[in-house]
Order: C-alpha cells, then sequence, then structure tokens
C-alpha cells in the first residue's frame, strides 16, 4: 500500500513539474495552445442564451469594450514602494472588494472598502478621475471590480496580483 502511495505523489510531483516549467519557461507547457481548440464563437453564444434565460442583456457592446484592453496587475512589491516613494496624494485609492468579514479581519493601510456586490450602486463614492488599485483576497473580484470601474469611466485602474494573500506573503503590513 505505502508503494502505491509513493508512486501516486511521484506522478503528482512530475505532473507539477511540467506545469511549473509551462509557467516558467512558456511554451510548449502545459495549456500552451488551448485557444486554438476552444470555440470562442460557441461558448459566447451559449453565456448569450443563459443571459437572455436570466433577462439580462449583457451583448450591449458596453462591456466587451471595458474589457477589450484586459485588466493591468500591480504586484504587491511595487505597490508597496509606490505607496512608500510617492506623496500621499498621489497615491492611487486602494479599494478593498472584499465581504465585510474578510475587512474586518485585516486590509491594507488607507484602503477603502466597498464590497464587489455593491460597487456598481456606490460608485458614487469613488473619486472619478483618481488612479485606482483594487484587491480581494487572490485576485479573481479584483478584476471583475476593475472591470465595473472601467465601464464606469476609470481608465487607470489596476488589480493587485494575487490580492492580499499577495501582500501578506511579501511581509506587508496591515491594518
Amino acid at each position: 500500500m505505502l508503494k502505491k502511495i509513493l508512486k501516486r505523489g511521484l506522478s503528482a510531483a512530475r505532473t507539477a513539474k511540467e506545469m511549473g516549467k509551462g509557467l516558467i519557461l512558456g511554451a510548449p507547457g502545459v495549456g500552451h495552445g488551448v485557444g486554438e481548440y476552444e470555440d470562442f464563437e460557441r461558448i459566447r453564444a451559449e453565456a448569450a442564451a443563459l443571459d437572455a434565460n436570466e433577462g439580462v442583456d449583457a451583448d450591449d457592446g458596453s462591456d466587451m469594450e471595458a474589457i477589450s484592453g484586459g485588466t493591468r496587475e500591480i504586484s504587491a512589491e511595487d505597490l508597496r514602494i509606490l505607496l512608500e516613494v510617492e506623496q500621499p496624494e498621489d497615491h492611487p485609492l486602494i479599494l478593498d472588494v472584499r465581504e465585510a468579514h474578510e475587512w474586518d479581519s485585516g486590509h491594507l493601510p488607507g484602503a477603502m472598502h466597498v464590497p464587489l456586490g455593491a460597487l456598481d450602486a456606490r460608485i458614487g463614492d469613488l473619486a472619478q478621475g483618481k488612479a485606482v488599485v483594487t484587491y480581494c483576497a487572490s485576485g479573481v473580484r479584483s478584476i471583475d471590480a476593475s472591470y465595473v470601474l472601467k465601464r464606469h469611466g476609470w481608465a487607470d485602474v489596476q488589480a493587485l496580483a494575487g490580492g492580499i494573500q499577495a501582500w501578506i506573503r511579501a511581509g506587508s503590513p496591515l491594518e
């Protein structure tokens, strides 16, 4: 039995090694060329059909225009340095889009809290024209938040790569 467990572990380690090599070296790593085989038109059509069934008209073009440039990300280290060297009036708005219980467990110094689900409704609370860095726990909701901000006219939006977890791993302080 021990031999079987060790064999599985070795197989998992080899897979992880190949995935890591693909992430570091790029092509032909794991996942390389996946886009060549995906039927993006079919995927978009299925998503539009689901939206229509739910009464949502997401195909008015505004969402695609907002996300067409993608989301720029900033590393925890770069953000920490920016906050240390720039004058406070030149700091971007640091926007925490996590839920209240996450905010209460600690947040970036000087951050403003607006949960992602409330962002559209509270968009008027944000200073228009100011650069914004969004963050969440791991970086997924912050990207969604960047799209919401772009739809509302913000041009200078970045997401904290890896979220607050990356901030903590970098040894940066929390409030």
